[in-house]
């Protein structure tokens, strides 16, 4: 039994064991991120006085923590000179284990102001490191969060990926967090230490077969900033509670359409790219001049249609009518706009697409859809089945091809995925690999359901970052259209 020492992450981070001396800047980082925290500590009670909980449960871990039991450490900003150390959250690793293979189950939080930076995936790799070379004998860890909370699922897979976990439904079940029942999954880090854990790091431990094709089909979505679910579009995480006004193009977004125009006209030259372009936007005569005068300068840019208003349509009871409705006025409206330009290809607002919407798409005139994000991070978005395969069987059925989004370890490799710190060095990695000597896919070999194609997205917004020179991670080696 070793007692929880202070661990180094990195330059930035430490890991100290949990104790009552780190009170206050807990409490204050537990309030700051209320409610995304509480399914992190089920054991809290909202009805009870929140400091004394918080006093009681580190109490509890340091002293469990010194003859071994368990180990809960408190992330630490390193301080520079003239600061303080900041609280950033927690790794812990306790007995609580909902399987028969795992000895320890592993937890983490991060403050809801710190996140996405890779700050809960780098303290739990270290973490780790030091459980594997503590124990003595190989043995399992155990993963179990909630299917909701995004942020967490996408740190679990990211971790399974480095340490060669997997799914394990014997594990899955409900907890009760704040009182309510709430469904959890689990994954499970089979053994550790790893046999080859010299070599355990971000580009061996996750899989190293290529998937790639001969072929690559590049496009980018132009969402703005009121298209995010958060923002409008999603029955439980919208704010705007419905409608919102007409369309007018942000700022950023401007500035993206800056920033693409020149990638095109440089690194971009050539490359064959699909715009999936939501018809609403339209609406706003800065938008449709400038994305009229990119059609008209550029042969190798496509139009396909992301939706009328960017809504998540599986999240929603089914409704084929009013899908059907939207798809027939943003088919006519971005058709009659692109001319030439124009593919009858869909891609789902936000990738939420469920079985019941692949007839009414066949029905609208759409001949392809890359909608389907085949991970099990994102089957909630499949509709009430939470089934990527029956959303493949139903397109297939309404004879659409579909063009899945690319993958890797069971990880998003797309969109949000080339953002996301820890997860965007993967996806670099393998956008590199899957376009290295490959060429653009044209519209024949798109619409052949028996040719491998490899199906890349970014978005638009994209090309705002690094003061506009942000650009896809292509390999160099990719072709050009000739």
């Amino acid at each position: 039994m070793h007692p929880t020492p202070t661990l180094v992450v990195d330059d930035e981070l430490l890991l100290r064991p949990a104790a009552p001396v780190h009170h206050s800047q807990f409490r204050v980082a537990f309030e700051v991120s209320m409610p995304e925290v509480l399914p992190a500590f089920p054991w809290f009670e909202p009805d009870a006085e929140t400091p004394e909980q918080l006093l009681d449960y580190l109490r509890e871990v340091e002293r469990m923590g010194r003859g071994g039991m368990l180990h809960h450490w408190v992330i630490i900003a390193r301080a520079e000179q003239g600061e303080s150390e900041r609280f950033l959250g927690l790794v812990a690793f306790d007995r609580s284990t909902r399987t028969r293979y795992g000895a320890w189950n592993l937890g983490y939080w991060v403050r809801s102001d710190e996140t996405r930076r890779g700050v809960a995936s780098r303290s739990v790799d270290r973490a780790l490191e030091w459980l594997a070379g503590s124990q003595g004998g190989p043995f399992a860890v155990e993963v179990t969060v909630d299917p909701d909370n995004e942020a967490g699922m996408l740190t679990a897979a990211s971790i399974c990926a480095r340490w060669e976990g997997r799914r394990e439904r014997s594990g899955d079940g409900m907890v009760e967090v704040a009182g309510e029942q709430r469904e959890h999954i689990t994954f499970l880090l089979p053994r550790l230490p790893l046999p080859h854990s010299e070599e355990t790091s971000v580009r061996s431990a996750v899989d190293t077969t290529e998937s790639s094709g001969r072929f690559v089909w590049l496009s980018v979505d132009t969402d703005d900033l009121c298209h995010h679910p958060k923002v409008t579009g999603h029955p439980r995480r919208s704010r705007s509670g419905g409608a919102v006004g007409a369309y007018q193009m942000s700022d950023r977004l401007t500035a993206a359409l800056d920033g693409f125009a020149c990638w095109r006209d440089g690194a971009g030259e050539g490359i064959a790219v699909t715009l999936f372009v939501i018809a609403e936007q339209l609406d706003d005569p800065r938008f449709a001049h400038r994305l009229s005068g990119l059609l008209a300068d550029d042969p190798h840019l496509t139009l396909g249609c992301h939706g009328m208003h960017h809504r998540c349509w599986s999240a929603w009871p089914a409704d084929e009518q009013g899908f059907s409705s939207m798809l027939d006025e943003a088919y006519q409206r971005l058709a009659s706009f692109a001319g030439a330009g124009w593919r009858p290809w869909f891609r789902a607002p936000g990738g939420y697409i469920a079985p019941w919407m692949a007839k009414p798409l066949s029905d609208s005139g759409f001949t392809l859809d890359s909608s389907i994000n085949p991970t099990f991070l994102m089957s909630r978005k499949a509709g009430p089945e939470r089934n990527w395969n029956a959303v493949s069987r139903a397109l297939r059925k309404a004879d659409l091809v579909s063009r899945p989004w690319r993958t890797a370890a069971g990880l998003p490799m797309c969109g949000p995925a080339l953002r996301i710190p820890v997860l965007a060095q993967i996806a670099r990695g393998r956008w590199r690999s899957s376009t290295r000597r490959a060429q653009c896919a044209d519209d024949a070999t798109l619409l052949d359901p028996d040719r491998p194609v490899v199906a890349l997205y970014w978005h638009l917004l994209d090309h705002a970052r690094r003061g506009g020179r942000w650009s896809p991670p292509l390999h160099p080696s990719l072709q050009r259209v000739r």
